[in-house]
């Protein structure tokens, strides 16, 4: 079971990981070992536009929601998002990388649901079977993507 927790660092709040309470996520779910390493370290890779969740448990919370009232028989769990105001990726809609909640085995497969493309299903969509498998092939996508901002920024200057 994971929870926010708030320590003190020199008499400064800190905001630990949010992991979802047990109790909220499907009886059997665990989350693989190498999410919660990476997440846990702080190592959480420089792979925008790409964030966790776990550091921002209102997010968290929302689109686990919001994934529950979407899919009731087959629940994702969300852990990373794209979320570009600019509206340069995506045109500007929220991508959320998913764990799949049905899956017990401890690596669950990992589903996209892409809000611009509300009537895809996630499992119509691309997906990962592990997370190291997405974190690899989000690192990618962050070049890709940290190239062409790089080149729209000097066009704009």
């Amino acid at each position: 079971m994971w929870f926010l927790s708030i320590a003190s660092d020199n008499g400064k709040a800190v905001m630990e990981p949010f992991f979802y309470k047990s109790s909220i996520i499907p009886d059997g779910f665990v989350f693989p070992h190498s999410y919660e390493s990476v997440v846990m370290s702080g190592s959480w890779p420089q792979i925008e536009p790409w964030a966790p969740l776990a550091m921002d448990m209102p997010s968290s919370l929302f689109y686990y929601g919001a994934m529950l009232l979407k899919f009731r028989k087959a629940p994702l769990i969300p852990f990373s998002i794209i979320r570009d105001e600019s509206g340069f990726y995506n045109s500007g809609y929220v991508v959320l990388a998913c764990f799949d909640g049905c899956e017990l085995t401890g690596e669950p497969t990992v589903r996209i649901y892409d809000y611009g493309k509300p009537k895809v299903s996630p499992w119509n969509n691309v997906s990962y079977p592990s997370f190291l498998v997405w974190l690899e092939a989000a690192k990618m996508e962050s070049e890709l993507y940290r190239a062409q901002q790089g080149g729209r920024e000097l066009k704009n200057d």
